[in-house]
């Protein structure tokens, strides 16, 4: 800002090296942790936590949220662009949970209605105290919101899900995000490398005896 009121010509610590970001965290939920999680939400807490983790949106995704984005005759459910972080829309196929948790609080379906209300039906504003509430109660450690998301992809890689699938269903802008996960794939580099093992098959063992004669006519010429 001060270089665009003119107040300085430079950035004066554009020298200065900043601190190597740490983005290791990958926090996800246990399937028993997921059920405390769950048995000390309230109801209206409690739907929102499903949904968070069977679509991987954000809060501010769920928060948004109309019962014009549910489509219950195709099973998706759609976040507008405007209220995406990337700015693109979003659609993720509901699971049969989720599908029936939207039903059971669908009191008004008409289609600008907040799915998500509040207990005197007011459209939520935040939920951040109240999901604070339930963890602690689960005696749930290390937990934030947004980590039901990481909740969701997670799943999805260590059930085998592709990281191309990942990225489209997590809306990720580049794949790199993605790769985050990509080292909680089941035997993802042991697949890898078994690769070797196959190709290794077709070629001719040069741990043999008997000089350069007993190699293969290719290794023959490299050492010649």
């Amino acid at each position: 800002m001060a270089i665009k009121w003119g107040k300085v010509s430079e950035n004066p610590v554009k020298q200065v090296r900043l601190f190597r970001e740490d983005n290791g965290r990958t926090r996800f939920l246990t399937e028993e942790e997921e059920d405390r999680l769950l048995e000390n939400c309230r109801t209206e807490l409690r739907s929102i936590v499903i949904a968070a983790l069977h679509t991987g949106f954000r809060k501010s995704e769920l928060l948004s949220l109309t019962w014009g984005n549910a489509d219950f005759q195709s099973r998706r459910i759609t976040v507008k662009a405007a209220y995406a972080k990337n700015g693109e829309a979003r659609s993720v196929p509901m699971t049969s949970l989720l599908t029936e948790t939207l039903k059971t609080i669908r009191i008004d379906g008409a289609p600008a209605a907040p799915v998500f209300r509040a207990r005197d039906g007011s459209r939520y504003r935040d939920i951040s105290t109240a999901f604070a509430t339930a963890v602690q109660r689960a005696g749930i450690t290390d937990f934030k919101f947004h980590d039901l998301r990481h909740t969701f992809a997670s799943r999805l890689v260590m059930a085998g899900v592709d990281l191309a699938t990942v990225k489209a269903l997590m809306g990720h802008k580049h794949i790199t995000i993605t790769l985050h996960y990509a080292h909680l794939a089941p035997g993802h580099k042991r697949s890898a490398i078994a690769v070797l093992d196959r190709v290794g098959a077709k070629v001719p063992s040069i741990f043999t005896t008997g000089g350069s004669e007993a190699l293969h006519p290719s290794l023959q010429a490299i050492e010649k």
